[in-house]
């Protein structure tokens, strides 16, 4: 009975005709990879974690997955950075961001009153677009930081990045770098600026769940299949800290850059390789020996 209830909320959150074992690879390496960025190399790579999973499920059911998943995260980060936080910068931008955590909701709403299914294009090409972005961030990213140092963003820019944060954080959980640019401006210092980070994120992040439930995205089904990824946040972390001592940040992120860059184009032309896998084996003839 219970290996039935397995298949049948899998069933539920694959694209049609994808195999099990494809999906779960897929979907575990997307929360691994979470658990890895967060513990291991700052967190902003998890952003490939969407893109990943949209291989295998539909634009939605990713979103509606990953909160309950990344709110765990931020509330272990909180935890560990529990003294290092400034709280005027974190309202500077969280404040704005409840704004576009609203604007953004109320999109979900619309799509999913007038059907999801017909807006999972358009949902695949933003993500795609923004993880190009990301990826170029990643690359720009040395300079960026440099730039922004010499700044000392206000209330104002805070505004536009709070609603931006918003915005892209309800659509596709991806305000990483617009978060991370306004609060190295504020010149914290290391410590500081990752505690700050993890504070803005898990207010951000909670701030959406009820907006997510409103909405019809979070539900019990949302959460009764998040208890079989669970597991494999810790070992993300496990293995964040592992790699962190083995490879260095910049490989790390060269290839987070190749990889979201590689998936980000395939959602922006619409064309998904896991697909087309699939239909080939199921046209490729068995032969009998």
């Amino acid at each position: 009975m219970e290996s039935y209830h397995v298949i049948h909320i899998w069933s539920q959150y694959a694209i049609p005709n994808i195999p099990s074992v494809i999906f779960w690879i897929f979907v575990a390496s997307g929360v691994l990879i979470q658990g890895i960025s967060k513990s291991g190399f700052a967190g902003g790579a998890g952003i490939i974690s969407v893109p990943l999973m949209m291989l295998v499920m539909p634009p939605d059911k990713v979103t509606a997955t990953l909160l309950p998943i990344l709110i765990l995260c931020d509330l272990n980060a909180i935890y560990v950075h529990r003294k290092n936080k400034q709280w005027k910068p974190i309202l500077e931008i969280y404040l704005p961001a409840i704004v576009g955590i609203l604007l953004g909701s109320m999109m979900w709403w619309y799509m999913g009153k007038n059907g999801i299914q017909q807006f999972e294009k358009p949902l695949k090409q933003f993500v795609g677009i923004i993880a190009i972005l990301f990826a170029l961030y990643i690359w720009a990213r040395e300079f960026s930081l440099k730039w922004v140092e010499q700044k000392s963003f206000g209330i104002k820019v805070g505004i536009i990045a709070g609603i931006l944060a918003g915005i892209t954080s309800t659509l596709a959980h991806a305000a990483g770098p617009i978060v991370s640019l306004f609060l190295f401006s504020k010149n914290l210092g290391k410590s500081l600026f990752v505690g700050t980070v993890a504070w803005t994120f898990t207010l951000i992040n909670l701030t959406k769940l009820p907006f997510y439930i409103a909405v019809g995205l979070v539900d019990w089904s949302v959460l009764t299949f998040d208890i079989f990824l669970i597991p494999f946040v810790p070992i993300g972390s496990a293995l964040g800290v592992w790699l962190h001592n083995k490879i260095s940040e910049r490989t790390f992120n060269f290839v987070i850059m190749i990889l979201t860059i590689m998936i980000g184009i395939q959602l922006l032309i619409g064309i998904n390789p896991i697909e087309l896998l699939v239909k080939m084996l199921a046209k490729t003839p068995v032969s009998v020996s």
